[in-house]
């Protein structure tokens, strides 16, 4: 937890090296827990010490996974970068005075008025110290909230677990990887199990080979390398195809069932094939948002999707939920509760006691009902839909096809919003904006493992509380610390520059614009839901229906431009095992796949590592997005 919390915004802002906290299966959970697996606990059998077991194990990663979501991309520097910036990047030309200013909550940010933001952005003159008093009171605050958000996310992680593990029977791609990792690890055999077939060191030796050969060229800018990354173009009219090649990505997938990698690859041509059509008609609904899909048309078409994808997730587990609140009000003896990470009464009440102290407080913040109803339910439509599409699909690179606050704008038009309403909007991207890494898959992900190896639900539920507790405060502390020490501004980074004004522009634009309810918008969006809805039908009704609905409502996001082409080569390669050898060679081939994982992670460690020692300041990156 440490170690993500501190060297993730030490890698992102200092360093600028490989991302340690920037997925939902990171290069700062994934590397410090391969040395335990693999070289600490055969050390400590060696040593003829008891080994930790399967069970402690696995306690050790989903403290790291929870503890991964916190800095940079997770909380700590969207927020911290929302809540500084207001006073300080304020120009006359942004209209930032006029048209924000009046309406900030001002018990919800830091003042500028004794130079601390400005400090903070430029670093501390000699003599002064860190002004903590500044920011105690805002951030006590936002604490509160985001408390009460985690809340909520872990509330209906623990009622859904059931359903998804137990009925829908979800794979959890991902949870797999730690799970092979810690089989065996309390044997006698000094290796772990996934480590023992010759396969695996072929796959190891693949990426590890790579990473080694390109670290070259960071000494000789002129030695060849091999381009992992590239873009394609294709024809007039149509977007340039991304062929990259993330390794990590490439073993994780072969985990994916095949119909859903095939799903997110096919979906995703099909959307450059609907924008090249697109193009030749003409169509189009106007500008995106930072945030957002590339293509508007697509992020609502997507957003359609992935609303039906919810909805359809709730009814198919109709049943599951009337047991809940039975068990919730009525205590009914029939449905058995104990192994959940809480009992279903107290997820059910905690769950709508955080829920209602989250619209309180957005209502605090200047936010008008219909705008807390509206945005609240695209907030938690994409909680729960890239959860799905994570613990479903496997997906390590994933964000939502829009955010919250441009499915608010176009959906109740601006022209009907308060001035207050509209800042509010602006504030809340403290929290909701570039979902990178977010709680709800981590905590979905430690119910499965929690699930798979019998865990204690309360060593779960206090593992993922000190895990929250220590991630915020030193994450927070040492974000605010490096701040005043470098200055922020000169970390040359996205969320502190930006990404500090992006929230506020945004927001103003649409002042200065104001527009109605964007009804084209919504039509896309429909169309993508009726799309959406038919898919679902069909492959519930017809068994050898083929295509899985999964990959539409992420077809044309960032992270999927970045990554098909890798999940693309590991459903080929799966297809091709599965056809010339069935699930008796597929399960052969596994550690293949997994030495891929080890050997691009242990390189992209001694990359990191070289950086350190002969590139601060400018490392160079071989894992992020």
């Amino acid at each position: 937890m440490g170690i993500v919390n501190v060297g993730a915004p030490y890698a992102k802002y200092i360093l600028h090296s490989s991302l340690l906290a920037c997925d939902y299966l990171p290069f700062g959970v994934m590397l410090p827990f391969l040395i335990v697996v693999a070289v600490i606990n055969p050390l400590i059998k060696v040593a003829r010490a008891a080994p930790l077991v399967p069970e402690e194990l696995a306690v050790i990663f989903v403290m790291s996974l929870v503890g991964s979501t916190i800095p940079t991309f997770g909380l700590t520097g969207y927020l911290l970068g929302t809540i500084a910036s207001p006073y300080y990047y304020v120009r006359t030309e942004n209209g930032w005075a006029e048209l924000i200013h009046p309406n900030l909550p001002q018990w919800l940010f830091p003042t500028n008025d004794t130079q601390a933001m400005t400090w903070f952005y430029e670093g501390l003159p000699s003599g002064q110290s860190i002004p903590w008093s500044v920011w105690i009171p805002p951030l006590f605050w936002w604490m509160t909230f985001i408390g009460s958000m985690l809340i909520v996310c872990f509330c209906l992680v623990a009622i859904l677990r059931r359903q998804w593990i137990d009925r829908e029977r979800i794979v959890f791609p991902l949870a797999q990887v730690p799970l092979d990792m810690v089989e065996g690890s309390a044997d006698r055999l000094k290796m772990p199990a996934f480590m023992r077939a010759k396969s695996f060191w072929a796959g190891f030796a693949i990426p590890f080979s790579i990473i080694l050969w390109n670290i070259t060229g960071y000494f000789i800018p002129a030695f060849p390398g091999f381009a992992l990354k590239n873009r394609t173009p294709l024809f007039r009219g149509v977007p340039s195809l991304t062929l990259n090649i993330y390794f990590p990505l490439v073993g994780f997938a072969y985990l994916i069932n095949l119909d859903v990698a095939f799903s997110v690859w096919f979906f995703h041509l099909l959307a450059i094939a609907q924008l090249w059509l697109y193009d030749r008609i003409g169509f189009t609904v106007g500008l995106g948002d930072t945030y957002c899909s590339a293509s508007p048309e697509l992020g609502w078409q997507g957003f359609g999707g992935m609303i039906v994808m919810v909805l359809w997730g709730l009814w198919m587990a109709r049943d599951h939920l009337s047991d809940v609140l039975r068990k919730a009000i009525k205590d009914a003896p029939d449905v058995d509760d104990s192994q959940e990470l809480l009992s279903y009464r107290a997820a059910v009440v905690a769950g709508l006691v955080a829920l209602l102290y989250m619209v309180v407080f957005l209502h605090a913040t200047g936010m008008e009902p219909n705008v807390i109803v509206v945005f609240l339910f695209a907030v938690f439509v994409i909680y729960l839909g890239v959860t799905r599409i994570v613990i479903e699909g496997g997906l390590v690179f994933l964000r939502g096809p829009m955010i919250a606050q441009h499915f608010t704008a176009y959906t109740l038009g601006v022209s009907s919003m308060s001035p207050q309403s509209m800042t509010a909007l602006a504030v809340s991207y403290a929290w909701f904006c570039d979902i990178k890494s977010f709680f709800m898959p981590a905590v979905a992900h430690a119910s499965k493992l929690s699930d798979a190896l019998k865990l204690n639900r309360k060593t779960i539920l206090v593992s993922v509380g000190i895990a929250l507790v220590t991630g915020v405060l030193t994450s927070m502390y040492y974000t605010l610390s490096m701040g005043y020490a470098e200055g922020a501004y000169n970390y040359g980074d996205w969320i502190f520059r930006r990404g500090s004004e992006t929230p506020y522009d945004a927001i103003v634009k649409k002042m200065r614009n104001p527009f109605d309810t964007g009804w084209s918008r919504l039509g896309v969006m429909a169309s993508g839901g009726v799309v959406m809805a038919l898919l679902s039908y069909l492959r519930y009704r017809l068994a050898w229906w083929p295509i899985h609905p999964i990959g539409l409502p992420v077809a044309y996001t960032l992270p999927v431009r970045l990554s098909w082409f890798s999940i693309f080569i590991a459903w080929a390669a799966k297809l091709v095992i599965l056809r010339i050898g069935g699930i008796g060679l597929y399960r052969k081939a596994q550690p293949f796949f997994f030495g891929i994982i080890a050997g691009f992670f242990f390189a992209a460690g001694i990359s990191f590592f070289v950086d350190m020692v002969w590139f601060p300041d400018e490392g160079h990156r071989v894992y992020g997005w």
